[in-house]
């Protein structure tokens, strides 16, 4: 049976988690499934015309690290992730554009021991929203990700969520943007998580890229390659089963309950431009914290000790 943390306790740790988000965000690099940062735009994308998109597909695996819950070992958890997500941005006016897409993101873990946790957490989302160029220097961002948030046991009214995201970006010239984010999560037990970062070009082949979820410092080896330290921050927030305290010899107030998943990789990686459109990377390096979160009753589950992770990614904008 899991203790009940403290709640005093679990509020601590995860206000010093928030801030130290917020410190990596604007500085050197933690992680959501959703992102609540701004593309970088030129400030004369307004002047282009037409529709682009941009496909993005991920697929991680961290080995098994040992999870925890109040001072006792609940086993170890070892994870394969894997993403998939599509958005067209049709122009509606010269300085208006529309957001439209799908977005499929799993997490599927390995347990041993008696690890109390889902086996898989998903989500299947659609991407509504508008990208707003106010000036040559300010860009705005509303997006709505309305869709299936849950373990996918058995699909109700209840697994349906819409989180929002709030996005701006300010130009400073070429080398140096600032982007403000704000994520709206009614569902979160956290449900307003805000964030700052900035993407500064200090040298020619030097960019310190401080956005979440992805914080980075990179250096170009040329014009297609690029190597890179960075983190990488996922989570989200997911409805379980209506059973799932029952059949894992739990409090029965577990059933269809919510909880919060979060996790934080650091580690190198290398960037190819395999063609003008089409950018590859790879990356491996530690996972330093994950947590799972329940709402009711109160209990978090965490894996502190380092555990490798590899992950590969292709990204492709037409």
């Amino acid at each position: 049976m899991i203790a009940e943390s403290n709640v005093m306790e679990s509020l601590m740790k995860r206000m010093f988690s928030v801030a130290w988000l917020l410190a990596v965000c604007v500085a050197l690099p933690f992680a959501h499934g959703a992102d609540i940062s701004l593309e970088q735009k030129d400030a004369k994308s307004s002047e282009t015309t037409g529709m682009g998109s941009e496909l993005e597909v991920n697929y991680g695996f961290v080995a098994g690290g040992k999870a925890h819950t109040g001072g006792t070992d609940v086993g170890y958890v070892s994870e394969q992730n894997a993403s998939l997500k599509y958005v067209v941005s049709p122009e509606l006016t010269r300085n208006l554009f529309l957001r439209a897409g799908l977005e499929w993101d799993r997490y599927s873990f390995g347990l041993t021991g008696n690890a109390p946790l889902p086996n898989t957490l998903q989500q299947i989302s659609g991407i509504i929203g508008i990208d707003c160029q106010l000036s040559d220097q300010w860009l705005l961002r509303l997006e709505v990700q309305p869709g299936i948030y849950s373990d996918f046991s058995d699909l109700n009214f209840h697994d349906l969520n819409a989180p929002v995201i709030l996005g701006a970006s300010y130009l400073v010239d070429s080398n140096l943007q600032w982007f403000l984010g704000l994520r709206i999560d009614p569902r979160s037990r956290y449900w307003v998580v805000p964030a700052a970062g900035a993407r500064w070009k200090f040298a020619d082949e030097w960019t310190l890229n401080m956005m979440f979820p992805e914080p980075r410092l990179e250096y170009e080896l040329n014009k297609q390659c690029q190597i890179f330290f960075g983190g990488r921050i996922l989570g989200g927030t997911y409805r379980l089963a209506q059973d799932f305290g029952d059949t894992h010899g739990l409090d029965p107030r577990f059933n269809d309950t919510t909880v919060d998943f979060f996790e934080i990789r650091i580690g190198p990686g290398v960037s190819w431009k395999l063609l003008p459109n089409v950018t590859l990377e790879a990356e491996a390096g530690c996972m330093i914290h994950r947590e799972f979160e329940f709402d009711d009753p109160h209990t978090v589950i965490r894996s502190n000790n380092p555990a490798p992770y590899a992950q590969i990614s292709c990204h492709v904008n037409f």
